[in-house]
């Protein structure tokens, strides 16, 4: 009798074993295809669960601007595209941190980052919807995800949700996402996918290939600070594709009603 219950113990062991295993191969592939099936499955619920462990650490490590007139503003901008999204929309946030630097990043968990130098550097809500556009693109395809999956490996990842030691491991990845640069494949897919969403959205399409401009225009009066830009992706490429994209878009537009001038000025002192 106990020689039997030692092989049924051994084999339980086993099939658990079995069975994590078979999770974590789930989740690496679910982080590796170019667009992750619908949730819910392992790699949503991780997307999840690391987004709400990095949004706290970004809430307790950077100043976060907290001004109506910005937020009110920002959050029309975000309605209008949320509408635009393709089905199955995501629901997404978006928060500004007080910094000078001229960058936007995205969490996993789909919460998007805007610093003021970069709302400060742009001209308009619309060309602020083709930022946001871009990052976007990034959450869908969770692409913070897959990145943060092979740089600390995804048994770290889902220790870390877990609350086990992989957690010491991630206490500073928050921080790491702020300069996070994807590659080219997916900054095209992103910078694609921003013009088309513009254009669903009744926002020229032209605006994202404005924000480029700007962005690329500002590296000359803020070196060193320029962040935005991924080495791997030549800007004039990626505008004149944004342009020529662009082009090709229906124009039925309608205004976003933000008064951008005046959401600026009520931006804190740097």
């Amino acid at each position: 009798m106990r020689d039997r219950r030692f092989v049924v113990r051994e084999i339980l062991i086993v099939l658990a074993v079995a069975a994590f295993l078979a999770l974590v191969a789930f989740a690496m592939l679910r982080l590796l295809e170019p667009r992750p099936a619908v949730p819910p499955d392992v790699a949503a619920r991780l997307d999840e669960s690391l987004g709400s462990l990095m949004r706290s650490q970004i809430l307790a490590t950077q100043q976060v601007i907290d001004v109506p007139q910005v937020k009110e503003g920002l959050a029309v901008i975000a309605g209008r595209l949320h509408d635009a999204l393709p089905e199955p929309r995501i629901r997404f946030d978006v928060i500004v941190l007080q910094s000078p630097e001229i960058n936007a990043f995205t969490l996993p968990g789909d919460t998007v980052c805007v610093d003021t130098g970069l709302i400060r550097e742009l001209r308009s809500a619309e060309e602020m919807a083709g930022v946001l556009g871009h990052e976007l693109s990034h959450a869908i395809n969770r692409d913070p995800l897959t990145l943060l999956a092979r740089r600390v490996g995804i048994a770290a990842l889902i220790s870390a949700v877990s609350g086990g030691q992989g957690g010491t491991i991630l206490a500073n990845t928050a921080q790491t996402m702020i300069n996070m640069q994807y590659g080219r494949e997916a900054e095209d897919r992103a910078d694609d996918f921003s013009v088309r969403l513009l254009a669903r959205a009744g926002i020229p399409p032209d605006s994202f290939g404005d924000a480029l401009e700007r962005i690329r225009d500002s590296d000359a009066k803020e070196p060193g600070l320029l962040k935005y830009l991924d080495p791997h992706s030549p800007i004039e490429q990626r505008i004149s594709r944004a342009r020529e994209l662009a082009r090709r878009q229906a124009l039925t537009t309608r205004p976003l009603g933000v008064d951008w001038a005046a959401l600026v000025q009520a931006l804190p002192e740097r």
